[in-house]
């Protein structure tokens, strides 16, 4: 034996070798040995079976990509504000990341910034001088993504362009599911699939049982939007623009006395409070017909005409901070608080669970932000000394503490309010992994919530398991009755084969489906096929007088190109399938492409090192090839 045959061999077995070992974490401990934990420390990849097997989890959802446009366009507006300030003189250049209020409020003086619809933004200016400062020139080179749709009079209005529109809905849909298959990571469900469709987010979650149901759902489908935002108590447009006697009954117009800056001292702020029923913990039979207090508050809040530059934000009221509220009841207030932020979720590098020591150790979750995030709370915080700043997640305020100082080191912390101990501690660990893995782009509408069993049953999945079996065996056999000595060298391949794509599922990942299982069976087809091309030329060279040596050389040499021409065009077909398939069809592909290339290096480099060791180290003179 030549030295390159040992050099060929060695690769062989190190291949196996390899194989075996990233396999075997993965075989049912029901059967073989348990594989020892330097193994399942080296070698972490597991087969997972799919959701069409094992049953469990899936889920549809429709990103709200208005939503996300709409956000953008807000936070252009809000820019826009500032800009126009440089523009007109009121804010230097170099001012423009730490403006002051009262440069806003100058600003507001000379030119109003509304938003209109989805996608329009909408300028006022108080005179025509200052209308004539701005041009297309000017929003071009700060404003690329917005065009000039309508000027008349002092009024001009500006749209985002439908490039940049198609763009952003894009951009929510891709970002939401990377942002929901990170969720799930932290969650270790790693055999679950998250796939992107056109608007909609398909995921899977094979084995979850019903237990599990509410969980996964509620933390894929939380926005986790977390927003800093100045209260304005100084402000008296409750006090000016709410009829005591058009309120709700539940609603009402209430005062404290709260710190309005440094230098302002204490003012008396305005709010609205609604304290009524918690329909959730009424009978079921008096649950009809009640309508919560937090919808009430939110009803009437829509009926007022909020200033763009400011809005209402809602908190849940503390039983133990409120002693008005009673038990079985349940009670909500508002904060009327400035629109800009400066600081979100966004600039969170990491969060984790903590203990309140003077709130008898209720949970709170600490929020360390990023360098850029840790910069812009210490602005914020220092330009608000002596003020109020309301802590809003998803749209409702959880806590609204006075800032006292400037707050550096970049850190925070999120209170989650009183009540039972458990439901705030699974609430915490829920927000510290939904702002861990970073908010949603958009909101997420479910559009089709299952939770299934397995489409065969186990039954059918075993019956279907001994049927391919059966099939495999029957090949094994017919390969070595008609091939002989070449047969049983085909179906040694074939085990090989098998060893070889599913140690590369196992590396991968991958998640054994339907698709997946048909995909292997065609597989074992090919590979068989190969070693059929390639003993059929040894059968024509020994034919021809040659001896087993040279006929084993020049059976694979003429049959290479043969292999490689049918096992390359069914590749391009698989690559074809996963480029525009989705779903269980993209399995499929992947599997058959994976079955390819362990094929080839079966059936040309494997079977040609095992039959020259026949011909070369055993010396055999008569091949039996059938």
């Amino acid at each position: 034996m030549d030295r390159s045959w040992y050099l060929r061999f060695s690769a062989v077995v190190a291949a196996v070798i390899f194989a075996f070992l990233s396999l075997w974490p993965s075989l049912p401990k029901d059967v073989f040995p348990e594989a020892p934990e330097f193994v399942q420390r080296n070698f972490a990849g597991r087969i997972s079976p799919g959701l069409d097997i094992k049953g469990g989890l899936r889920l549809m959802y429709e990103v709200e990509v208005d939503e996300y446009i709409r956000d953008r366009r807000d936070r252009e507006s809000e820019r826009m504000l500032r800009e126009l300030g440089v523009l007109l003189g009121v804010i230097e250049d170099d001012e423009l990341s730490s403006v002051s209020r009262e440069q806003l409020v100058e600003v507001r003086e000379r030119v109003t910034v509304q938003r209109v619809g989805r996608l329009k933004i909408r300028l006022v200016f108080e005179n025509e001088d200052d209308l004539n400062v701005f041009d297309t020139e000017w929003l071009d080179s700060r404003f690329p993504d917005l065009r000039l749709v309508a000027r008349d009079d002092l009024q001009v209005d500006l749209q985002m362009r439908e490039a940049k529109t198609e763009e952003l809905r894009k951009t929510a849909v891709e970002q939401a599911v990377r942002t929901v298959g990170e969720r799930i990571d932290v969650l270790g469900l790693r055999e679950a699939t998250v796939i992107g469709r056109e608007t909609d987010i398909i995921v899977e979650v094979p084995g979850a049982d019903e237990a599990q149901f509410d969980t996964i759902r509620q933390i894929i489908q939380r926005t986790a939007q977390l927003q800093f935002k100045v209260v304005d108590d100084a402000s008296s447009f409750l006090q000016d623009n709410v009829d005591v006697a058009s309120l709700p009954e539940g609603v009402r117009l209430a005062t404290e006395s709260a710190p309005a800056g440094e230098n302002a001292g204490s003012v008396t702020s305005s709010y609205l409070e609604a304290i009524g029923p918690d329909c959730e913990e009424l009978a079921t039979g008096d649950q009809e017909g009640c309508v919560p207090v937090r919808q009430l508050l939110a009803d009437y809040i829509a009926t007022l005409e909020i200033p763009d530059d400011h809005e209402l934000v809602m908190q849940q009221l503390d039983r133990i901070e409120e002693p008005s509220i009673e038990a079985g009841e349940e009670g909500w207030r508002t904060y009327y608080v400035y629109t800009v932020t400066d600081v979100t979720g966004e600039d969170v590098d990491d969060a984790q669970v903590t203990f309140d020591t003077q709130r008898g150790n209720q949970p709170i979750v600490a929020l360390t932000f990023n360098s850029t995030g840790a910069s812009e709370f210490e602005e914020l915080t220092g330009a608000n000394i002596k003020r109020r700043m309301a802590i809003v997640l998803d749209g409702r305020a959880e806590s609204a503490p006075v800032i006292q100082d400037r707050i550096g080191g970049g850190r925070a912390t999120i209170t989650l309010g009183s009540g039972d101990y458990n439901e705030v501690l699974d609430e915490a660990n829920q927000l510290v992994v939904v702002l861990r893995a970073g908010a949603l782009p958009a909101p997420l509408r479910p559009a089709n919530e299952q939770l299934i069993g397995p489409t065969l049953g186990q039954d059918s999945v075993a019956q279907g398991a001994q049927g391919a079996l059966i099939g495999v065996l029957l090949v094994l056999i017919f390969m070595a009755v008609y091939y002989e000595v070449a047969g049983l060298v085909a179906d040694v391949m074939v085990v090989l084969n098998l060893l070889f794509l599913l140690a590369m599922m196992a590396a991968s990942e991958a998640t054994l489906t339907l698709p997946g299982v048909a995909a292997i069976a065609l597989t074992v087809g090919m590979a068989v096929d190969a070693n059929v091309l390639i003993t059929e030329r040894i059968r024509e060279e020994l034919r021809n007088g040659k001896t087993a040596r040279a006929a084993v050389d020049q059976g694979f040499g003429r049959a290479f190109w043969s292999v490689i021409d049918s096992q390359l065009t069914t590749f391009i077909a698989g690559v074809v399938l996963f480029q525009y398939g989705t779903g269980p069809i993209k399995g499929f592909a992947v599997m058959l492409m994976f079955g390819i290339v362990s094929s080839l290096f079966t059936g040309i480099f494997c079977s040609k090192v095992m039959l020259d060791w026949i011909v070369r180290g055993l010396r055999v003179k008569r091949l039996r090839v059938g």
